[in-house]
């Protein structure tokens, strides 16, 4: 199966499953999370302002902020993906071409991330990614050596991810019933 195809598919899957799904499997994922050591250490967390059509992130990121964590949001500028703090939703702009919540404000370097959880059309046991086929994370990704967390509802967890010579397997990769880790990395997310 193509990478065309298996967006084709997960489309498919997300029309045909009740938005309380997600609603429901959320809270589960960010609290098995939460109780990672990885989660628990890092103090810079980049996560993602959900889209209708992915776990849910907003109240979430607001609760990891009032927790005292250091949180970032994605910003797109061309082919990237700058790094930007969130400091709460009115500080967001949805005012671009993917009317996406942003972040308003300076960019950071990515260096100073110790946590990134992803965002994914599709996951597989390998923690290969499917992203939207833009590479914005792809690129962010290469650039950074810090913890990976790739985040989906169960039904997005498939067989296997077409995979390209660009594209870097996550650290982790966690849904409602699922945690599968990096072997090399698995104590920090226990």
């Amino acid at each position: 199966m193509t990478k065309k195809e298996l967006r084709q598919q997960i489309k498919q899957l997300k029309a045909m499953t009740p938005v309380a799904l997600r609603q429901v499997e959320a809270p589960m994922v960010f609290g098995t999370i939460e109780k990672m050591a990885v989660w628990q250490q890092a103090q810079h967390i980049l996560c993602y302002w959900s889209l209708p059509d992915e776990l849910p992130t907003h109240e979430m990121v607001q609760r990891w902020l009032e927790a005292g964590k250091n949180i970032y949001l994605p910003r797109v500028v061309g082919d990237d993906l700058e790094i930007v703090p969130y400091h709460g939703a009115q500080s967001l702009d949805d005012n671009n071409k993917f009317h996406i919540g942003e972040p308003v404000g300076d960019a950071v370097d990515a260096s100073c991330l110790e946590l990134i959880i992803v965002p994914a059309v599709a996951l597989d046991a390998r923690r290969n990614r499917l992203g939207r086929g833009k590479g914005f994370y792809d690129r962010l990704l290469s650039s950074t050596s810090c913890p990976t967390i790739g985040v989906v509802c169960d039904f997005q967890l498939v067989d296997e991810v077409p995979v390209e010579p660009h594209d870097r397997p996550l650290d982790c990769v966690v849904t409602s019933d699922t945690v599968i880790a990096n072997p090399e990395k698995q104590n920090l997310f226990q």
